[in-house]
């Protein structure tokens, strides 16, 4: 069945299944490949986000082995121009956020945080300013800020950072075991070069999490593994993500990736983009999933990757089994 009539008996379905409710819905549409990673710069591909100063674009990273560098790509996979950190390390780069800078622009966020022997004393992120051209650049030391993380306990291994558009909070979701969640509070980024202990939060039902990033609103908070599977949280206003982790996930099918290591939101949230690492067949597609918004406080059903549909009960619903459960 063709990819178009898929989604079409889906949307069918949704139409079917919301008559006579006046729950909304969320829609995840069927991976749409925009593009595909034919450089050679792109091989590693660990982490990617969504450009807010040049509509289209992604910036991307690589991870061990990769200089400390990052790429302006088109959505098309060719790579447009190279940014390096002068004088910073690549141990790791997992993963990558952008948010809201002070006084206008974004920065982006570069997560130091893989140690798949666990044994890194701390873990560091790169802070530095989204460019404002796409040419390339060595970004000297005066243009980038470094911040360092510890766990409270033992080290751990983690591919998937966060950085809350809201609060400026930072999360960091282990791989093992069952997604482990620490966060960090934004007062963090007032010391460049000072150490911040996480605080452990909980787990969440994603094993061997490998990306994860929060819609440019804040709303939406989706965690990704490396093969086909991500899960999806509504955040209400008045939620920490913290709080919204808790709630009942929505899964979301993706496109078949070896190594999917990379999940980032449009940046005005009309949907996501995944990416994997080369594997033995060389370059690799690039995927965007168009993303329905409905009222807040309403995901009830969706339609989720080739177009299954998935139902997930109302969150104000959910809200009022935990406020129970505290009774």
């Amino acid at each position: 069945m063709s990819q178009a009539r898929t989604v079409g008996w889906a949307m069918a379905l949704l139409a079917i299944a919301l008559s006579g409710t006046a729950a909304a819905s969320v829609i995840v549409g069927a991976p749409v490949q925009i593009g595909t990673t034919t450089s050679p710069l792109l091989v590693e591909t660990s982490g990617l986000a969504g450009s807010r100063a040049f509509p289209g674009v992604l910036w991307m990273h690589g991870d061990s082995g990769d200089s400390p560098r990052f790429s302006a790509v088109a959505s098309n996979g060719s790579v447009l121009g190279q940014f390096f950190l002068d004088g910073a390390t690549n141990r790791d780069w997992e993963d990558m956020a952008i948010g809201p800078k002070p006084g206008g622009g974004s920065y982006l966020y570069f997560g130091d945080i893989g140690d798949n022997n666990r044994v890194r004393s701390s873990l560091q992120i790169y802070r530095t300013t989204e460019p404002t051209s796409l040419s390339g650049a060595v970004i000297p030391a005066s243009g980038y800020d470094v911040f360092n993380l510890k766990y409270p306990g033992f080290p751990n291994n983690a591919e998937s950072l966060m950085v809350d558009p809201l609060s400026g909070d930072v999360l960091v979701v282990t791989r093992f075991p069952n997604g482990q969640v620490y966060r960090a509070d934004s007062s963090l980024f007032d010391t460049p070069g000072g150490t911040t202990v996480m605080d452990f939060m909980g787990t969440i039902p994603v094993p061997d999490a490998r990306a994860a990033d929060i819609s440019p609103d804040g709303r939406f908070i989706i965690v990704r593994n490396k093969t086909t599977t991500a899960m999806l949280w509504e955040r209400s206003p008045d939620e920490t993500v913290w709080d919204a982790l808790q709630g009942t996930p929505l899964p979301v099918t993706l496109a078949v990736e070896p190594q999917g290591e990379a999940i980032g939101w449009a940046a005005d949230g009309s949907g996501f983009y995944t990416v994997s690492e080369w594997d033995d067949e060389g370059p690799r597609p690039i995927y965007f999933y168009t993303f329905s918004v409905p009222e807040p406080g309403t995901m009830s059903l969706a339609v989720c990757g080739v177009g299954g549909l998935m139902t997930l009960l109302n969150r104000k619903r959910t809200q009022r089994r935990r406020q129970l459960s505290h009774v």
